[in-house]
């Protein structure tokens, strides 16, 4: 499997300066409040790979506090098993750019930066820019273009967007490098080997090139006047059309997706909602399909998914259908997900899965990846995320914190935690009134950490007031205080 190993951004959009993300795991998840960076990170793949629209330059993507001098340069180091990519997809002379490790592990980078420079290449001097695609070359230690690199970009990986606001061209395109292709040519199998193909091939010979009325005889006069021309004016040559078999190819090219919710249209003139159920539907069967026939993925190009919010429009239950399917795609296929959502945060497995988190400070972007919130052996808790975040408190993380804390200092009973907090100069600033049997009992101090996990886990009892939502931040606050220390 050839995957993702690190990204680096500088002076892109959002990104003031440089940033690094590295990723180990096959299931990448993006969280973070909106205009943090997550989708724009996915630009940066499409910019590496596509460069520049012809409508935009440079200035559409630099950052606008860099100075016009700073470089906007951005880079892919995939690992894996790309020497067999490249003989199977690409030109072996790629092979030289390959870097092997002492752990017999192989990686290769690609970048695409506005920093103008000239260097040497095969004896020649080359110029670099922004709209030319470069590969670090770890004889001479330098990126450089080698000629037909920006094409040989395309055949090492591809890769499939699902946008928030989803371009439907990349839902309806029945191209082989799409996922409505890759079904239609994984149902197909053998069907062009099929008698009833062999049967439509006839048929076509028999109507384009036939002797009675075929549009061969209709255009063979046509023929004979370009001919006689050509005779006079250039010397004998002929020239005759030839109408062949169309590739099976084109037959899916010329497809289209119709949907009928009550009026049978195209797929393009339905709702941006429609387009993407129809998109994620689509990838939740290809998830089925590789499943399936695993050993078939595993011998075709690289592709990478990126899906930005795929939680729009789906309620949880779907949400949870289509993130095991994602979780089965990234067995195979590495798969990056922008979200907010619980229903795919919940169940984060630290194992094989990143997470990172995207805030905003003043006018920059700050990353934490999921292996900084350490306080869990299994990974970070759905409560931390929410916290790390959101900066969002929740009565779930306050019960792991404060139980956090009874396991690691070993403090089981409510006295001896309170003695422990206030030995960290947590003072008994709250009463607590416990019921007996139904009666109240007299109330006595506690500090804010035990009343609101009092409160908590006693919701039957209605002697003592609720907590403000200032409470519990300040509680969780001190409680990550002394987890810190």
């Amino acid at each position: 499997m050839m995957k993702i190993e690190k990204v680096t951004v500088e002076n892109y959009k959002i990104y003031k300066g440089v940033h690094d993300f590295d990723f180990n795991g096959k299931l990448v998840l993006f969280v973070g409040e909106n205009n943090t960076g997550k989708s724009t990170l996915f630009e940066v793949i499409n910019f590496i790979k596509s460069g520049l629209p012809k409508e935009k330059d440079i200035s559409d993507i630099r950052n606008k506090f860099s100075a016009k001098t700073d470089p906007v340069s951005c880079t892919i180091k995939f690992t894996g098993q790309i020497k067999q990519v490249i003989r199977d997809f690409s030109e072996p002379k790629y092979e030289k750019y390959v870097v092997v490790d002492k752990n017999n592990l192989e990686t290769l980078t690609i970048q695409r930066s506005s920093k103008e420079r000239t260097i040497k290449q095969n004896g020649k001097d080359v110029k670099l820019d922004i709209k030319k695609i470069t590969i670090w070359n770890p004889e001479l230690n330098q990126f450089e273009n080698p000629s037909g690199i920006d094409t040989v970009i395309s055949t090492l990986f591809e890769t499939q967007f699902v946008w928030a606001d989803t371009d439907p061209s990349d839902v309806s395109d029945f191209g082989a490098t799409k996922i409505c292709g890759r079904l239609l040519t994984a149902a197909a199998g053998d069907f062009f080997k099929s008698e009833q193909w062999n049967k439509f091939s006839e048929i076509h010979k028999e109507t384009f090139h036939g002797d009675i009325d075929s549009l061969s005889k209709r255009t063979q006069i046509i023929e004979e006047r370009i001919n006689d021309i050509l005779a006079s004016q250039y010397g004998k040559a002929d020239i005759h059309f030839n109408f062949s078999l169309p590739e099976p190819s084109i037959f899916y090219k010329a497809g289209e997706i119709f949907v009928n919710d009550g009026v049978d249209t195209k797929l393009n003139d339905k709702g941006t909602g429609m387009q993407r159920a129809v998109a994620l539907a689509m990838i939740q069967v290809y998830a089925q399909s590789i499943s399936a026939h695993p050993s078939d993925s595993e011998k075709s190009k690289p592709l990478f998914f990126f899906i930005d919010e795929p939680e729009t429009c789906l309620h949880p239950k779907a949400q949870q259908n289509l993130l095991r399917a994602l979780v089965e795609i990234s067995q195979i296929r590495q798969v990056f997900i922008s979200t907010h959502s619980p229903y795919f945060l919940g169940n984060f497995d630290a194992t094989n899965q990143d997470l990172i988190i995207f805030n905003r400070e003043n006018d920059n972007v700050r990353i934490t990846p999921s292996k900084m919130l350490n306080l869990f052996d299994c990974g970070p808790s759905l409560g931390q995320i929410n916290y790390k975040a959101y900066n969002l408190c929740t009565i779930e993380f306050h019960n792991e914190l404060y139980g956090y804390l009874q396991e690691n200092e070993q403090k089981y009973y409510e006295r001896d935690i309170e003695q422990y907090f206030e030995t960290k100069g947590i003072k008994k600033n709250k009463q607590w009134v416990c019921l007996q049997k139904g009666i109240a009992a007299p109330s006595k101090d506690v500090t804010l950490m035990t009343f609101i996990r009092n409160t908590i886990h006693h919701p039957e009892n209605r002697q003592n007031p609720n907590f403000t939502d200032q409470e519990l931040k300040d509680s969780i606050e001190m409680m990550m205080a002394l987890i810190n220390k």
